[in-house]
C-alpha cells in the first residue's frame, strides 16, 4: 500500500499545489488558458508519442472494451433508472410544509453522469503511465477514447432521443439529424485528443519513423502534460467548492454520485475482470481498474450544464471526488488484480 501511495503521491501534491494557487485571483484568471493548453496541445502530444511506440499490432482485447466502455454505460443506466423511481415515488408525497416533494427531486440525468463519468484524460492517462509504465499506453488511450465517446457522444444523443420522443414530425427527425451531426463533429472529428489518439494508433501501426525533430518537439510538449493537468484540475477545486457552498444541492445526491463512482464502478470493474479477464495481460488490467477509480471530470458538469441546465449536483461531485480519491485511487490500485 505505501509503495502504490508514493507512485501516485507526486500527481497529487501537483494537485494539491494547483488548488493552493487557486486562492490567488492572477492563478484562477489564467485556469482557462491552461486548460485549452493541455486540452490542445500537451495531452495530445503525450498520447500520441506514447502511442507511436505501442504495441498497436497486438489488438485490442474485447474484455477491456467490456470493462472501459459497457460497464460505466449501464451503471450510468442504473442510476439514472434509480434516481428517476426515487423521484417519482417522491412526487406522490406532500411534505410538511405542503409542497409537492418532487420539487426538490433530482433529475436522473445529472446523477447518472457524475456517477460514471470520470477524469480519465487529465487524471487517467498521466496515473496509468506514471504507475504502470510506457508498455500501458495503448490500453490508457484506448480506455480513455472508449470512456469520452461513450459519454460525450452518448449521453448528448440521449438527449436527443428524448427530444425527438417528445417532438413530432420531420422538423423532429430533421433536428435529430442535425444535432447527432454537432455532437460527433465536436466530441470526435475536431477534438485533439481524439486526433491524437487517431494519429498515434496509425502511427504505432506503420512500419515508419517519426523525424528526429518532430520527435524531439512533441517529447517535450508532451513532458508539460502531466504537470500541467494535475495543475490545471487543482486550480478547479476551490470554484467548485464555492458553488457547492453557495448554491442548494442535494447532498444525498452528491454522495450517492460519489459513493458509484469511486466505490462501486471501480469495484464492478475488479469483478468483471476478474470473471472474464483471465487472459488479459497485466497493463490492460491496471489500465481498466484505474480509468473506473478516477474522480469526476470537470468536463461532465459542462455537459450536464448544457443539456440540462443545472450542474450543481455533477460540480458538487467532482469536488468531493476530487478529494476523496487520493485515497481511493491508491486502495483500487491496490485491489487490481494484475
Amino acid at each position: 500500500m505505501l509503495e502504490i501511495a508514493l507512485l501516485v503521491a507526486p500527481l497529487f501534491v501537483l494537485l494539491g499545489i494547483g488548488m493552493a494557487a487557486g486562492f490567488a485571483q492572477r492563478f484562477r484568471s489564467a485556469q482557462a488558458g491552461l486548460n485549452a493548453f493541455v486540452f490542445n496541445f500537451a495531452l495530445p502530444a503525450f498520447i500520441l508519442m506514447a502511442l507511436a511506440e505501442a504495441p498497436v499490432s497486438d489488438g485490442v482485447p474485447f474484455v477491456f472494451v467490456v470493462a472501459s466502455f459497457v460497464v460505466p454505460g449501464l451503471l450510468a443506466f442504473a442510476v439514472g433508472g434509480a434516481t428517476r423511481l426515487r423521484s417519482r415515488v417522491r412526487g406522490r408525497r406532500v411534505d410538511a410544509r405542503g409542497r409537492d416533494a418532487q420539487e426538490t427531486a433530482v433529475a436522473p440525468g445529472p446523477v447518472a453522469i457524475a456517477s460514471t463519468y470520470g477524469n480519465v484524460g487529465y487524471l487517467g492517462v498521466p496515473i496509468v503511465l506514471s504507475v504502470v509504465g510506457p508498455q500501458a499506453a495503448l490500453a490508457a488511450a484506448l480506455g480513455q477514447l472508449l470512456h469520452n465517446v461513450l459519454f460525450m457522444v452518448g449521453y448528448p444523443l440521449l438527449k436527443a432521443l428524448q427530444q425527438r420522443h417528445r417532438g413530432a414530425g420531420s422538423e423532429s427527425r430533421t433536428g435529430l439529424v442535425a444535432l447527432v451531426w454537432r455532437v460527433f463533429t465536436r466530441a470526435v472529428l475536431v477534438n485533439p485528443v481524439m486526433i491524437s489518439v487517431v494519429l498515434g494508433l496509425i502511427l504505432g501501426a506503420l512500419p515508419v519513423t517519426m523525424p528526429e525533430v518532430f520527435r524531439q518537439s512533441l517529447g517535450m510538449l508532451g513532458q508539460a502534460a502531466v504537470p500541467a493537468a494535475m495543475f490545471a484540475v487543482g486550480l478547479s477545486i476551490k470554484p467548485a467548492f464555492e458553488g457547492m457552498r453557495s448554491g442548494a444541492v442535494p447532498v444525498p445526491a452528491v454522495l450517492l454520485a460519489s459513493s458509484v463512482k469511486l466505490v462501486v464502478l471501480p469495484a464492478v470493474t475488479i469483478l468483471v475482470l476478474l470473471v472474464f479477464g483471465a487472459n488479459l495481460g497485466p497493463s490492460w488490467i491496471a489500465a481498466a481498474v484505474i480509468m473506473a477509480a478516477m474522480p469526476v471530470s470537470s468536463t461532465a458538469s459542462i455537459l450536464v450544464f448544457e443539456y440540462d441546465g443545472d450542474a450543481r449536483v455533477t460540480s458538487a461531485t467532482t469536488l468531493v471526488t476530487s478529494v476523496v480519491a487520493v485515497i481511493t485511487i491508491p486502495l483500487a490500485i491496490l485491489a487490481t488484480p494484475a
